[in-house]
């Protein structure tokens, strides 16, 4: 990782990675705007955290300065919750075609979320206090984790629920909860690896100056995976709002049939 003195090394290889690749995934958030399709948010701003974070992480190649690490710490800490509604916008996309659960069982992890984001401000205003160790984990950073377990098994259950009833669903919908089931795995280890650093307080696992190889292996990699499944398959279904035209033409049809 860059501390100044221009070289670079592991982390920073990996920092140019998530540039290239959060790019790509950024002009597809783009598209999926434009297009009207589901994800478009989440991709988005998780893409953007990413790519600042990378860039500050970069920044430290040729300046090891203390805004560029807030950067990037500031950057790793959030993201995680992004890809768990992401998952959660898919099942939701599938509950709009085929009725499984009540509206209200998408709004309950809305109001977790915002209990993690009170209890991540205070952990960001406790840490900006501290003058040192100040990325060792503190009990903000404890209940927030403890938070984020929580959405993340509910996001598991409701896809088990999803998973059961796939019978219903039409090859549309059939692809969106094949991705979730995809994604869950490899989102257990992105949440794992932020799970363990916050357990042990071991550096191994920190984010920002942690070991490059868990880095790549735990968070990394996983992102970049997660992200490219969500994509592909966003890419290859229909909008909501062009499926919902066709069911009326076909609707239409038949009534004149």
């Amino acid at each position: 990782m860059g501390s100044g003195d221009g070289v670079f090394r592991f982390r920073d290889d990996i920092a140019l990675a998530q540039v290239v690749l959060f790019s790509i995934s950024f002009l597809y958030a783009v598209s999926f705007r434009w297009t009207r399709r589901i994800g478009w948010f989440c991709i988005g701003v998780f893409s953007i955290l990413r790519l600042v974070g990378a860039g500050c992480m970069l920044g430290t190649v040729k300046k090891d300065s203390d805004g560029l690490w807030a950067g990037v710490f500031v950057c790793e800490s959030l993201g995680i919750i992004l890809l768990i509604f992401t998952l959660l916008e898919m099942m939701e996309r599938i509950n709009k075609v085929v009725p499984i659960v009540r509206r209200r069982i998408f709004i309950i992890p809305q109001v977790l979320t915002w209990i993690d984001i009170g209890i991540s401000i205070g952990g960001f205003v406790t840490v900006a206090r501290k003058d040192t160790d100040q990325l060792l984990p503190t009990p903000y950073s404890r209940a927030g984790i403890g938070m984020l377990a929580i959405i993340y098994l509910y996001t598991v259950g409701l896809f088990v629920y999803f998973w059961l009833r796939r019978h219903q669903y039409a090859q549309e919908e059939d692809r969106l909860v094949m991705c979730v089931g995809v994604c869950v795995p490899l989102l257990l280890v992105r949440v794992l690896y932020s799970v363990i650093f916050i357990i042990t307080a071991d550096m191994t696992w920190n984010a920002v100056k942690g070991s490059p190889t868990a880095y790549l292996l735990m968070t990394m990699l996983p992102e970049v995976a997660f992200i490219a499944a969500c994509t592909y398959t966003i890419r290859n279904i229909s909008p909501m709002a062009k499926k919902e035209q066709n069911r009326k033409e076909e609707e239409s049809l038949t009534e004149l049939t």
